[in-house]
């Protein structure tokens, strides 16, 4: 389902739902605060559409509930949304609002109709209030909670008292039944993305390959590679693009088919050209490196090719400049070559690079629009006064909008003599 009113697209590309200019708000609790999957939308943002401006605000706050529940044991009674709601509207004034809550809204609990139905209230009113604002509201589907790396510290069912730092053991199930309730609310006209889904679904396959495998080491907090899963499950709900770019030289006719290609050249078997291409959206070194062939990353969000076709040899060495980048068989350049492979490639080197700027520039100003919302949370760190906080993310991103600029590639392919046995 289309989650809101979608910018034209090339033709046969679907139409990415998000329009050039518009501002979205992310809320959320911990997982939403530690920001790591609002700064891969952000990346990927900032690489696909580099002539485009979009505004994302990550403003999660730790230990908050949009039902308003707090268990004895908290060391404070935990925020609730609704305290911050309205100021947080007013002063951001968003297109799109995307809310992630259900993980402290059990309280740590066996499910009870009585908690289910403060959230069920609490997720009521947060539709209400957006929709009153003028923005579209976007639900994602709680995180799972994950006993197994925790197992000395859950309860059972019938313990006294439970707590986040001694959940019982079976929360997940409550959590279920939030997230089940959440997709009934898609059936009648919310907008739903059910990163849940994506979460367990990996978690569960490589736990098959190790059984001690987790996404979140203390049973809540997803790692790097589960807030991929959730930026990946928003991106593909709002039919984000699959490509980066992609060229195609036919090297029987010598002719370029696809791509911003100049300066085709063939000299004694050797194919050298020019090719403008957008930059990738950049991997973080903290994914598990399973999960880009366990998700087909690059197939689904990240796909950079190059195909050359009619070429003699069997084998050829991939050059940019001066620097040898790898080979690569007559059959790899036929089908269309998997640029990500190549690191040493300029724009593979730019992504790297522009990563921890979108990272610092995320965290400069989630935390300057926490303390400028205001909240009731103690002991959460200040950030910069908005005014501060938004000339340093100025800068920041003039240094990530001239690395996601499109890279004038120069490259060559050689053909690698065959090495006589013996």
């Amino acid at each position: 389902m289309l989650l809101f009113a979608a910018v034209s697209a090339a033709p046969g590309e679907p139409a990415f739902a998000l329009k050039h200019g518009q501002r979205v708000l992310f809320l959320g609790d911990s997982i939403t605060f530690a920001g790591m999957y609002v700064q891969y939308l952000d990346a990927y943002l900032f690489t696909r559409f580099p002539e485009r401006r979009y505004e994302l605000i990550g403003l999660g706050l730790p230990s908050e509930t949009v039902s308003g529940l707090s268990e004895p044991d908290h060391p404070y009674p935990r925020p609730n949304l609704h305290e911050r709601l309205e100021r947080a509207l007013e002063k951001t004034r968003p297109d799109v609002v995307v809310a992630c809550y259900g993980m402290n809204d059990g309280i740590y609990h066996p499910f009870s109709e009585e908690r289910f139905a403060a959230y069920q209230t609490g997720i009521t009113k947060l539709r209400e209030r957006v929709r009153a604002a003028g923005a579209t509201l976007v639900l994602m589907t709680p995180p799972p909670f994950d006993p197994n790396p925790v197992a000395d510290k859950v309860l059972p069912d019938g313990a006294q008292r439970y707590s986040w730092m001694r959940p019982y053991a079976g929360y997940d199930k409550t959590l279920s039944r939030y997230a089940d309730w959440l997709r009934e609310l898609q059936e009648k006209g919310a907008r739903v993305v059910d990163a849940r889904a994506a979460v367990q679904f990996t978690l569960t396959e490589l736990r098959g390959e190790d059984p001690r495998y987790t996404l979140a080491g203390d049973g809540i907090h997803l790692n790097g590679t589960g807030h991929w899963l959730m930026a990946q499950s928003l991106l593909l709900a709002w039919r984000a693009p699959a490509e980066v770019d992609r060229a195609e030289v036919d090297a029987r006719v010598r002719r370029v088919r696809r791509g911003e290609v100049s300066s085709l050249t063939f000299r004694e078997g050797t194919v050298s050209f020019r090719w403008r291409s957008r930059v990738p959206m950049p991997y973080d070194p903290q994914w598990d490196p399973r999960l880009a062939e366990q998700q087909v990353i690059g197939e689904r969000l990240n796909r950079h090719r190059l195909m050359v076709t009619g070429l003699p040899a069997e084998r050829y060495a991939l050059s940019e400049g001066s620097t040898r980048l790898g080979e690569a068989t007559r059959e790899d350049l036929a089908g269309g070559l998997d640029l990500l492979r190549f690191p040493l490639l300029s724009t593979n080197r730019r992504a790297a690079e522009l990563l921890p700027l979108v990272q610092e520039r995320q965290q400069v100003l989630g935390r300057a629009w926490l303390s400028d919302v205001g909240h009731k949370r103690p002991d959460t760190p200040e950030g910069l006064p908005l005014e501060a906080a938004t000339r340093k993310a100025a800068e920041l991103e003039a240094q990530i909008r001239r690395l996601a600029e499109p890279v004038k590639l120069d490259l060559r392919l050689e053909p690698v003599a065959r090495t006589k046995p013996g």
